[in-house]
């Protein structure tokens, strides 16, 4: 027979750690719209968030605008890449603006998003297009002080295989250069 004592040492002991898996949308950076250059997203429900590598861009050249966000995590042999693109369109705050263009198809007007990714055991390239698209909301668009937030979504596939990849919950708070 246990002592009450033994008894209480082991329930003190346990624990359910084991259970206590964190949700991947905690893992992704907070939505704000200061400026904070965080930009993060579930790519098949799995976290992706940037490595600090951001160039992220809004430029009007030739009469034209051009608008890149751009995340990275990882180097050279391993690593992943998402960028979006909006060609050839100015945009404005509170506004949507569809992803559903690719370098494939040479038709850079409008929006566009990819994913690649690479490792030592496999790699792949993934691109919007007219069947497999998501958008970007502009939650603040503020050229004066020059910061961008807000949240994307986009489904792609993969140039070669076909298989779709899912880029969810994503949210931006980023500074950009003209």
């Amino acid at each position: 027979m246990f002592p009450l004592w033994g008894l209480g040492g082991l329930l003190v002991s346990c624990n359910n750690d084991d259970n206590n898996s964190q949700n991947p949308i905690d893992l992704l950076p907070p939505m704000t719209t200061t400026g904070e250059n965080t930009i993060g997203c579930l790519v098949n429900g799995e976290p992706f968030t940037d490595s600090g590598l951001m160039n992220n861009f809004y430029q009007f050249v030739n009469g034209e605008y051009f608008l890149a966000i751009n995340m990275q995590r990882g180097f050279s042999n391993d690593f992943e890449d998402a960028s979006i693109s909006i060609r050839r369109i100015e945009v404005h705050e509170g506004e949507t603006y569809i992803l559903n263009n690719n370098s494939i198809q040479n038709d850079f007007t409008g929006g566009s998003a990819g994913y690649v990714f690479s490792n030592s055991i496999e790699s792949g390239e993934f691109e919007t297009n007219q069947n497999y698209f998501g958008s970007i909301t502009f939650t603040r668009f503020d050229t004066q002080n020059q910061i961008m937030s807000g949240t994307f979504e986009f489904q792609a596939e993969e140039i070669t295989t076909g298989e779709i990849i899912n880029i969810t919950n994503g949210r931006f708070d980023l500074t950009f250069t003209n």
